[in-house]
């Protein structure tokens, strides 16, 4: 059954992955500058990608993960995506050898599954992590095992990893709770290190964000914004997103609920729900991304799994073909009608690789010039992708930046360019000036027609539109 399952898993994500609508935006570009850094220079990294309190970083472990990635992918960044794919091919086998295959055959089915399964972002393995924590505590594994499993949270995502440090020893006896710290303090070391070398900083960061008081501000709104995104998150791991084989989900849970009630049982469910509502609540009181309930994804599964098992068997196998009939549904729509689209879309590295595809194209092996407007301002993602070509062989532009003369912005840069055969400073003045445009534009913090103002040309004498949302300008200087 196993077999099947990851059959199942495999045929409904393959596609995604083949098609390369992998998304590579801000925070990928970034992610991918370190990790090519890592692999070029092999300076150890002591702190990871930034979280949303200013100073306050996570650890490194997301960037030392990506790396045999991109190694093996020879810098695609769509090797992160298989990456993740394989990760959660290794989610299916752990749910169906600790849970069963009411687990397994969620994971293998349920949309939020297939979207973390081919996307690549810091929080996406929070949910592995999350799953082997309650295998730990539901098979009794040693303290500083699950010790080590809390400190690799803050390595991917530290909003909810906060949470399991308050949590999890309420589920050790005191005796162990030596060993649960010991477990965490070796996944700290390296920012133990930065710490000690950087006078504590981070620290000082978490202290400051609390004083600042964000924290206190309770509102009835951000209560309901905040726990109707974690039942969406929630409902996306467990139920199709389609909404007739929704109803029917639901109700079929309803049943299986009124079952479990009469039948009582109810063991392991003080720890789905400690670990569910306390973060839930916590969020009221804190900052707030729908990522930061990626974690909380395998409480649902375990509970859902544990309701079909009360259920006559038909029914619960009536409730996982709604999952699959939902994926495939889903994957079919992709191939017929949203393929296009993607490969299109200003967020997704097929796109982008048109773009500059079509740049050096139109440079004929002439020197050129870059720059990039989008929303997000900093063009990581382009700086990336310009820098990967140049070390596959490709000429790199005389200045390719979000603006000219743009202060530095991105620390890797100059180290990277100094490992290429043909460093930017020997190189002639531009012939062309290529505009890689990002719309919505007129964004009131960023306006496009100001940007426009930046660049130095006389002329545009060609326009390229790559997708709805993505136009190539092609200019004289």
């Amino acid at each position: 059954m196993i077999w099947l399952l990851l059959t199942l898993a495999t045929l409904t994500r393959l596609p995604y992955l083949l098609s390369q609508t992998l998304l590579f935006g801000f925070d990928h570009g970034r992610d991918a500058l370190t990790v090519l850094n890592f692999i070029k220079t092999l300076n150890p990294l002591f702190i990871g990608p930034p979280t949303s309190i200013p100073g306050l970083f996570i650890g490194p472990g997301w960037d030392y993960f990506l790396a045999p990635a991109y190694l093996l992918a020879q810098g695609n960044p769509i090797g992160s995506a298989w990456l993740m794919f394989s990760l959660f091919l290794g989610a299916v086998i752990l749910a169906y050898k600790y849970f069963g295959i009411y687990e397994a055959a969620i994971i293998a089915t349920a949309p939020a599954w297939t979207q973390l399964a081919t996307s690549s972002q810091s929080p996406n393995p929070i949910p592995i992590l999350a799953l082997l924590l309650l295998i730990a505590l539901k098979y009794n594994w040693q303290a500083i095992i699950a010790g080590l499993i809390i400190g690799l949270g803050f390595n991917f995502d530290s909003a909810l990893a906060i949470f399991w440090v308050i949590l999890i020893p309420f589920f050790y006896k005191p005796k162990h709770w030596l060993k649960l710290a010991a477990g965490i303090f070796i996944a700290f070391i390296p920012q133990i290190l930065f710490e000690l070398k950087h006078n504590f900083s981070q620290t000082r960061a978490v202290i400051d964000y609390f004083a600042a008081g964000e924290s206190q501000r309770l509102t009835p709104g951000k209560i309901a914004n905040v726990t109707q995104s974690i039942i969406h998150e929630l409902n996306l791991a467990i139920l199709p997103d389609i909404y007739w084989l929704k109803i029917i989900g639901l109700i079929i849970l309803a049943i299986g609920a009124a079952y479990l009630i009469k039948q009582k049982r109810f063991s392991f469910w003080p720890q789905i729900l400690l670990l569910t509502i306390v973060p839930t609540i916590g969020f009221w009181f804190l900052h707030y991304n729908p990522w930061y309930s990626n974690g909380l994804l395998p409480l649902a599964v375990v509970a859902v799994g544990k309701v079909l098992r009360s259920l006559p068997k038909p029914l619960a196998a009536l409730f996982l073909l709604l999952l699959l009939t939902n994926s495939a549904i889903k994957l079919y729509q992709f191939q017929m009608q949203e393929k296009d689209f993607l490969s299109q879309h200003k967020g997704f590295l097929a796109a982008k690789m048109q773009a500059l595809d079509y740049v050096y194209t139109q440079a004929g092996g002439e020197s050129f010039a870059s720059y990039h407007y989008h929303p997000e301002i900093y063009d990581y993602a382009y700086q990336y992708l310009y820098i990967w070509q140049a070390f596959k062989g490709k000429p790199l532009p005389v200045e390719f930046s979000y603006q000219p003369r743009a202060p530095t912005y991105v620390p890797e840069k100059a180290g990277l360019l100094k490992l290429l055969p043909s460093p930017d400073e020997h190189r002639d003045e531009p012939k062309k000036i290529f505009l890689i445009i990002e719309k919505p534009d007129n964004v009131w913090h960023y306006p496009f027609d100001s940007w426009l103002k930046q660049i130095n040309y006389s002329e545009i004498i060609d326009k390229k539109i790559i997708g709805p949302e993505l136009e190539v300008w092609t200019a004289i200087p």
